[in-house]
């Protein structure tokens, strides 16, 4: 078959490309150049292509036959096609590898290619140990590890006729790491990789585009949260990715959230088509979620974990329901559900002392205590909720209640949690009651933790959505027509530019975590993965509230730095269409 001008012009365009990088490969008589080409479908884990020479132009024409060979067979490329060039090549010693592997802070965040011998015979991308658990760790809290049985699972899949590799016997022998300069491509659209750090063979996004491009990643993930609730309204709760394994488990609370989310991602794009599967989700969780409870003359609601006869009732749990409620209601104007909210912030203030103090954990149906405290996040989860209520029913006792829980807080110094539901509570409390205290504690509870979160390797999504909350808090204070004294310290302290240096840097930062197709190709199944949020260092682990955190915190950032000047909508006549 013929090749087409627009895929000649393609591959002319690669060609140009890697032509440019190879000035940059420091030349060794030692180590050749090496080009790898990943190739697939949604439908299936990405194979692997290499081939390595030390004339750099006998390598790019065996990939350029490569390519040619891959584009005949269905008159255009494989729906994923990337290619990368090895550069930067460092040799040590398995061992030294091993011990590296094992002394991470975090999980599966080394990241570059390893080659076992100085020819590139055995060689694979760093994509390729992980999406083949190559590298792993069997818990998040466990340290990683080669694993033999995959690394010889993968040999014969990708070598064929290779003999399996011993890696007790390599343990003195040098092996080569490398970094590569990397492009993919899709739909003859050729997009340029990161090559180095954290960011490793994810697009590169010029600044001019960045916000438009969270746009879009937003559109992306508020449809697979969208794709993963089925038809009974329970969620799909998530994968380990490598073998297309499902989660079994269930979670109330992260059922609430992930909706929660979802309906958030409305401000962005409006999507009208949602709301019958987000109807039938809030529906499963008040049918098979939810309790109530008659006690002194009043009927409580509690959502419910576990299964009966162990099941508990969790303040956060029914904090993320109201949470749930008021976000659909504010979005749709459709007030159906509200008196379940209702009935769930009378179960929450039954958790609340006259001191502010909260009860973390009821066992249901006695309603006996199980844990006094669990996590941080219930107390401002569940103020953040009693909050969110009283802006739609105005109830003097819901506000009440916030107000005495947070002098619990501002007493305890809860600011030290920097927590992002008290982040989001404080921003909302200080508009309502603007105690310069409020303003402080908000400020408090991003300062003292600014060079830890510049620094953290991880992804870690709430780190956004915390952030952002300050900065509205923030900007909100700076605009106050009448600024006395205490607000002028109290900006000062802010640190603003600081604080909108680090929402940039995490804004870019939290997209290591995000499937695009470059990264989803070299898992088990890329369709179930594609556009969703992972956990790198468990597992690569896609579970239903990672996509929840990042969801939120990016719609916070796209709607306060893109579209301030632009009203926001809701979907009251879209929803009656429905």
């Amino acid at each position: 078959m013929s090749q087409s001008p627009d895929f000649k012009d393609l591959v002319e365009e690669i060609n140009q490309y890697f032509r440019l990088k190879q000035t940059d490969i420091l030349t060794s008589p030692i180590y050749p150049f090496v080009f790898f080409v990943s190739y697939g479908t949604s439908s299936q884990r990405a194979q692997v292509w290499q081939t390595a020479d030390k004339n750099f132009e006998l390598a790019w024409k065996r990939c350029q036959n490569f390519l040619g060979k891959l584009y005949e067979k269905n008159q255009s490329l494989p729906e994923f096609t990337k290619i990368d060039l090895a550069y930067q090549f460092e040799e040590t010693s398995f061992e030294a590898l091993q011990q590296l592997i094992q002394t991470q802070p975090h999980n599966n965040h080394f990241r570059r290619g390893i080659a076992f011998d100085s020819r590139f015979e055995l060689a694979f991308l760093e994509q390729e140990l992980y999406g083949n658990a190559i590298i792993k760790s069997e818990k998040i809290t466990q340290p990683g590890y080669f694993d033999q049985a995959n690394l010889n699972s993968y040999l014969k899949k990708k070598y064929k006729h290779q003999p399996n590799l011993l890696l007790t016997s390599i343990k003195n022998q040098s092996i080569i790491l490398f970094d590569t300069f990397g492009l993919f491509i899709q739909k003859n659209t050729i997009i340029k990789l990161h090559s180095v750090g954290m960011l490793n063979g994810i697009r590169i996004i010029e600044e001019h585009n960045f916000k438009s491009h969270i746009r879009h990643l937003i559109i992306a993930n508020a449809d697979f949260l969208y794709q993963q609730i089925q038809p009974n309204g329970k969620f799909i709760y998530g994968y380990f990715p490598t073998y297309n394994k499902t989660l079994k488990s269930y979670n109330t609370v992260r059922h609430c959230t992930s909706l929660y989310a979802l309906i958030e991602s409305l401000e962005v794009s409006q999507q009208p088509h949602y709301l019958p599967r987000i109807r039938q989700a809030i529906e499963y969780a008040l049918k098979h979620l939810y309790a109530e409870v008659q006690k002194d003359q009043q009927i409580l609601g509690y959502m419910l974990d576990g299964n009966a006869p162990q099941q508990e009732i969790k303040l956060g749990a029914n904090a993320a329901a109201i949470l749930m409620i008021t976000k659909y209601y504010q979005m749709t104007q459709d007030a159906q559900y509200l008196p379940y909210a209702e009935k769930i912030a009378k179960g929450i203030l039954s958790m609340v002392s006259s001191r502010g103090e909260t009860t973390h954990v009821l066992h249901y149906p006695s309603l006996e205590l199980k844990e006094q405290f669990r996590i941080v996040y219930y107390d401002g989860e569940a103020a953040f909720a009693l909050l969110r209520l009283y802006q739609i029913n105005q109830s003097p006792e819901l506000l009440a209640t916030v107000e005495q829980m947070f002098e619990h807080f501002i007493a305890k110094d809860y600011w030290k949690y920097h927590d992002h539901w008290l982040s989001y509570c404080t921003n909302e409390l200080s508009m309502l009651k603007p105690d310069p205290r409020y303003f402080e504690f908000g400020l408090n509870n991003y300062l003292k933790n600014l060079k830890f979160i510049k620094n953290r390797q991880t992804a870690y999504a709430t780190f956004l959505e915390m952030l952002m909350s300050a900065h509205k808090m923030v900007r909100r204070l700076q605009a106050s027509p009448h600024q006395d004294a205490q607000q002028t310290a109290l900006l000062e302290q802010a640190r603003l530019s600081e604080l909108e240096d680090t929402i940039e840097l995490r804004a870019h930062y939290q997209r290591i975590g995000f499937f695009y197709p470059e990264m989803a190709m070299y898992f088990g199944s890329p369709q179930t993965i594609l556009n969703a949020f992972f956990v790198r260092h468990d597992r690569f682990r896609t579970r239903i509230d990672d996509s929840e955190h990042n969801l939120s915190g990016y719609i916070a950032y796209y709607l306060h730095f893109e579209r301030q000047s632009q009203p926001q909508h809701h979907l009251a006549q879209a929803s009656s269409l429905v």
